[in-house]
């Protein structure tokens, strides 16, 4: 199975203490899924809602957002990289 970089931005970075976590896996789907069950206790209230991810979250694979691509049946390939972010605003 492809091994994939998931790099920790912003809140997800300062709850894990990480700043990157490496996973195996074919899809966006088994990526996020190992991901959410492995942190499940500190990430949860910010990554999902009744089991799917928040509108409000980023998640880019090589720098593009999976909402345009197949979403959580993208396919990964070795190497790949992966950026998790919740969107932050202000003013």
């Amino acid at each position: 199975m492809p091994k994939v970089r998931m790099k920790l931005l912003n809140m997800f970075r300062i709850d894990l203490g990480k700043k990157e976590v490496e996973y195996e896996g074919e899809t966006m789907r088994d990526i996020i899924s190992q991901f959410v069950e492995e942190h499940k206790d500190k990430i949860k209230p910010k990554l999902l809602d009744d089991g799917l991810l928040r509108e409000e979250n980023i998640i880019l694979l090589n720098g593009r957002d999976i909402k345009y691509l197949d979403e959580y049946d993208t396919k990964v390939k070795e190497g790949d990289e992966i950026h998790l972010s919740i969107a932050l605003g202000g003013g």
